[in-house]
Order: structure tokens, then sequence, then C-alpha cells
């Protein structure tokens, strides 16, 4: 069941209750206002017999025209005397009287009647007595029997009087009883919406504070005890947590992916600078030795050119008659000097040259190893592209 219905059988059910309540209070103060007339006409009727007994007194001593006033007044006492006895047994709209219910009044009524009868007899004794002496024979009969004929319509009063009470206290009782019952439907009210509506956004709201906060758990998962609002609710939270449980660890994988990638872009770059380095000295080598086999070979040439020399001047003292042998000597020594400077400078040469081409042979490898780490340097860039892209569509699930 949905929390709107359960809301809104508790509110029909609150409706039915105050409905009921206004009820019961009309229905207590329509038995309460029904006994307030019942209780006025028997009060009436012990003012009515003492109004007999005193109207009866003063025809003892009434002259004809009085007396005859007098009598008109008792039998129109006496005529609605008894409609109100009527009216209070069997009901009178007119005296707006409901029929007596209550077991004590009707008890009282059944004693009253006979008794309001003989206290009529004698009262009409009154009105159709001729002489003086027999008025007030008559009269002293009322006046004897009036106080125990309105002791018994205190009863009477008292009667209606208990009843009254009676209602009052079942009145009052039914209000306890409903105080009870608000109470009661006060304590279910308040316990179903607390345990089905506010204890469930409560511990919405605490995981929804545990994932918003600095710990952010996202392990948080809620279980829906009702298929309602709050079911649903839970339901979403949970799908929600799990699908940002996924991104976040897709996030973490590319972190540690973009991590592993900046590792391996930096070793590239560690190899390539290395191998620029490496190939500038090979490149300063290759200079160097490159002077130094400039400067074998003029050595050389100058060593070719002193033999040449030499020679020439072996040649020349050779065509001479007197032949100078120091000098062709010297000139021998000298072109074996020559050849030995030229020997040793065709060494060097040929050492720089194997120098050189070690040189250019490593400069090469380096060269190719630079590429090698640019061509990783770029794969590594086409990789980051690639998460930068799977960021963004992960990113572009959110509204920012």
């Amino acid at each position: 069941m949905t929390i709107h219905n359960k809301l809104r059988i508790t509110l029909v059910a609150l409706f039915v209750f105050i409905i009921g309540l206004v009820g019961l209070n009309f229905v207590t103060f329509a038995q309460l206002d029904g006994n307030a007339p019942a209780v006025n006409a028997s009060g009436s009727l012990r003012m009515r017999a003492y109004q007999l007994a005193w109207l009866s007194a003063r025809m003892v001593s009434a002259d004809a025209d009085e007396a005859s006033e007098l009598r008109h007044t008792m039998m129109a006492q006496i005529e609605m005397y008894d409609r109100i006895l009527a009216g209070l047994r069997r009901g009178d709209a007119e005296l707006n009287l409901a029929p007596a219910s209550d077991a004590a009044i009707q008890e009282q009524l059944r004693t009253l009647q006979p008794l309001w009868e003989e206290y009529r007899t004698h009262v009409f004794a009154v009105t159709g007595a001729v002489g003086t002496e027999e008025k007030h024979e008559a009269n002293a009969v009322v006046v004897a029997e009036v106080d125990g004929y309105v002791t018994e319509v205190d009863k009477l009063v008292t009667a209606y009087d208990n009843a009254s009470q009676a209602k009052i206290g079942v009145s009052k009782e039914i209000g306890v009883g409903v105080i009870v019952l608000a109470f009661l439907v006060f304590a279910v009210s308040s316990y179903c919406i607390i345990m089905e509506v506010l204890r469930p956004i409560a511990a919405l709201t605490a995981s929804f504070r545990e994932v918003a906060g600095k710990e952010a758990d996202l392990t948080q998962q809620l279980t829906a005890k009702h298929h309602d609002e709050i079911g649903r609710i839970v339901q979403s939270f949970n799908t929600f947590v799990s699908e940002l449980r996924q991104i976040m660890q897709k996030a973490q994988a590319y972190a540690t992916e973009v991590a592993g990638l900046s590792d391996t872009m930096w070793q590239a770059s560690v190899e390539n600078s290395k191998a620029v380095e490496y190939n500038a000295v090979a490149i300063t080598n290759v200079a160097a030795h490159a002077s130094e086999q400039d400067e074998n070979i003029q050595m050389l040439a100058t060593s070719i050119s002193g033999i040449s020399a030499h020679l020439e001047e072996m040649q020349t003292l050779a065509q001479a008659e007197n032949v100078n042998r120091t000098a062709v000597l010297t000139s021998i020594e000298a072109v074996r000097a020559c050849a030995q400077v030229a020997a040793a400078a065709s060494e060097e040469v040929v050492k720089a040259a194997h120098e050189i081409a070690r040189l250019t042979t490593d400069s090469a490898a380096a060269i190719e190893q630079e590429t090698a780490s640019l061509d990783a340097f770029a794969a590594t860039a086409e990789q980051l592209k690639g998460l930068a892209a799977d960021l963004n569509t992960l990113v572009g699930r959110f509204k920012v």
C-alpha cells in the first residue's frame, strides 16, 4: 500500500472519528436538552400545587365575583396540571415534553397520578363548597394534604434530576472514552507515520549523508520493506549508488591506467633525453676525431712531401760525379724518418676512421632508440586521448 493511500485512510478515519465525536456530542446535548423541559415541567407541578392551595385558601373568604374568578383560575390550573402530567407520561410536542423513559420516573409518575387525582378532588371540593363552614373544611383538607403531595412531586423532580445527572455521567464517560479513543487513534497514527514514513526517510537521509560526506561511502544499500513511495525512493537510491560506484570504479581504473601511461611517457622521455644526449656526445666526438684525422692527414701529406723532396735530393746526389756518401745517408735517414712519421700518421688516420665509424654506428642506434621512444610517446598520447574520451563519456552522464 502506498503512503498516499495510507495517509488518505488515516485522514478518512480521523474525519469519521471527528464526525462521530461531533454527532455524539449533539446526541448527548439533545438528550440533556430533552430533559430540561421535563425538569422544568415537574418543578412547575410543585409550584402549581402550592398555587392551588393558595387559591383554595382565598376561596374561603372571597365574595361571589372574586370566587368566580378564582374558580376559573383554579380550573385552568387544574387543566394545565392534568396536561403536564399526561405530557410527562406520554409526551407533548406543544410543551416540548418527551415520553418518560427512565424506570424511576415512570414509577414515580404512577405513584403521583392517584395522589394528584385525590388532591384535585379535594381542590374541586373547595370550588364546589357553598357555605363558609364547608369551604373551611374543604380547604383544611387541601392544606393538610398539600405538603405530602408536594413531597411526592419533589421525588418526581429528584427522579428527573437523577436521570439528568445519569445522562451527564454517561456523557462524561463517553467523553473520557472519546478522549482515550482519540489518544489511541493519535498513538496509532503517530506510530504508523513514524514507522512507515519518518523512519525510512531518516534512514534514507542518513544514507545520503554517508554518500555526500567526507568518506563518500558508495557501498551503502538500503532495504525496502514495502513497495510504496519510500520503497521506490530506496530502490532509486540503491540504483543511483550502484551506478555511481561503477562509474567511480571505472574512473579509478582509468586513473590507474593514466598513471601507468604517465610512467611510460616519463620513461620514454628519459630514454629520448638519453639518446639525444648520447647522440650529441657522439657528434662531438666525431667532430673531434675528424679534426684529429685532418691534422694527421696534413702531417701525412707533409711527410710525403718531405719524402718526395729527399728522394729528389738523393736523385740529384746520385747523378753527381762525386757522390757525397754522407749527404746520401743523411737524405736516406731523413726519408726513413718521414716514412715513420707518415706511417704513424696513417695509423692515426685509420684509428680515427674506425672511431668515427663506431660513433656513427652508435649515433644511428641512438637515433633508432630516440625514434622508438617517440613512437612509444605517440602511442601513449593516443591511449591518453582514448581515456580522455572515456572519461568525458562518464562525466557526460552527469548534468552539471
